[in-house]
C-alpha cells in the first residue's frame, strides 16, 4: 500500500468506528442482548487492531508521501480520533452502567428463585 492509501484507510476505518459509536448512543443498551452488546464490542475491538496495523504500516511508509499531504490528513485523522475517544468514552460510560444493571437484576433473580425453592 503506497502512503495515501494508507491514510485513506485509516480515516474510513476512524470513519466507521465513528459511526458505530454513534449509532450504540442512539440506542438505549437495556434493549440489546448481551450477543448483541458482545458483537459490538467485537467490531469496535477489530478496527480499533485494523487501525492501529494502519498506523504502523503507516509510519513504515512515511517516507513515501508529500509533505502537504502528509499534514492534511495528519490535522483530519487527528480530529477524528479525538471524536472517537470522546464518543469511546461515553459509550464505554454506558456500556459498563447496563452491565451492572444487568447483572444486578440476574442476581435478584436468582435470590427470588433461591426464596422459592425453600
Amino acid at each position: 500500500m503506497v502512503g495515501m492509501e494508507i491514510l485513506i484507510e485509516i480515516d474510513a476505518t476512524l470513519d466507521r468506528l465513528i459511526c458505530n459509536a454513534e449509532a450504540i448512543q442512539h440506542v438505549s443498551l437495556t434493549e440489546l442482548s448481551e450477543l448483541e452488546l458482545a458483537a459490538f464490542q467485537k467490531t469496535q475491538e477489530s478496527l480499533l487492531h485494523h487501525l492501529l496495523h494502519m498506523d504502523q504500516t503507516l509510519e513504515a511508509k512515511k517516507a513515501g508521501l508529500r509533505v502537504q499531504d502528509k499534514r492534511s490528513a495528519q490535522v483530519q485523522i487527528r480530529e477524528k480520533r479525538a471524536r472517537f475517544e470522546r464518543l469511546k468514552t461515553s459509550y464505554c460510560k454506558s456500556l459498563a452502567e447496563a452491565t451492572a444493571r444487568r447483572s444486578e437484576m440476574h442476581s435478584k433473580r436468582r435470590g427470588k428463585r433461591l426464596l422459592e425453592l425453600t
